[in-house]
């Protein structure tokens, strides 16, 4: 956990004091121009870590090895994969999926990668897969979505992207009264999401595939 600095306590309009609000030590700056002191500047690096400041950490390590490419190197390679590695996982949660696969190869260049950053990455590239073919090509989307759903049904909206690709590419078979097609996808895409256009186009397809 990081020391945080304590504000002093104020009172309140009826005397009570009121809880002291933690705040956070700022975070190290870099030193405007060329590097002086790589130790200082090591140290400061260092400090980013510790407060999980990843993209500061990289954009620093990155400038550190090409001033002192000999200084300290397997410390700072150790350091660049941790950032890495931290940097990349925190992107690919969030909507910058390709950034986040990016920094995941640029860690895997210094060492092997933790389980956990090879599922992110296999689920990351599961999805901008499937993203490719999103209203472009409904039969490729489920299949790259059907696989990340059953793999990480929690990664960004999987399964509610399966469903609507399941249910778009009914829509086709159903547009050219393919209608047994149809009833077998829009079923499969009830179990991701039941919703009550998706249960009407399914009887719908059922009653006229029976026929």
């Amino acid at each position: 956990a990081l020391n945080q600095l304590l504000t002093p306590q104020s009172a309140n309009i009826g005397g009570a004091l009121e809880p002291a609000t933690p705040t956070p030590p700022p975070l190290p700056t870099p030193t405007a121009g060329p590097i002086e002191d790589p130790a200082s500047e090591l140290q400061r690096i260092r400090r980013l870590a510790a407060n999980e400041a990843w993209k500061e950490a990289v954009t620093a390590l990155v400038t550190f090895q090409r001033q002192f490419p000999s200084y300290e190197r397997p410390d700072t390679d150790a350091l660049l994969y941790e950032a890495y590695v931290a940097l990349g996982l925190q992107l690919l949660e969030g909507d910058r999926v390709e950034v986040g696969l990016f920094y995941l190869e640029q860690a895997a260049g210094l060492g092997d990668l933790s389980q956990e950053a090879l599922d992110y990455q296999t689920w990351g590239e599961l999805y901008l897969q499937g993203l490719a073919f999103y209203d472009v090509n409904w039969a490729a989307a489920t299949y790259y979505f059907r696989d990340l759903c059953l793999a990480a049904p929690f990664y960004q909206s999987s399964c509610d992207r399966l469903r609507e690709a399941l249910a778009a590419y009914g829509d086709q078979f159903a547009f050219v009264q393919d209608w047994c097609p149809a009833q077998e996808l829009y079923a499969e895409a009830l179990t991701h999401g039941r919703t009550q256009a998706l249960i009407e186009k399914t009887n719908e397809a059922q009653e006229l595939c029976l026929l």
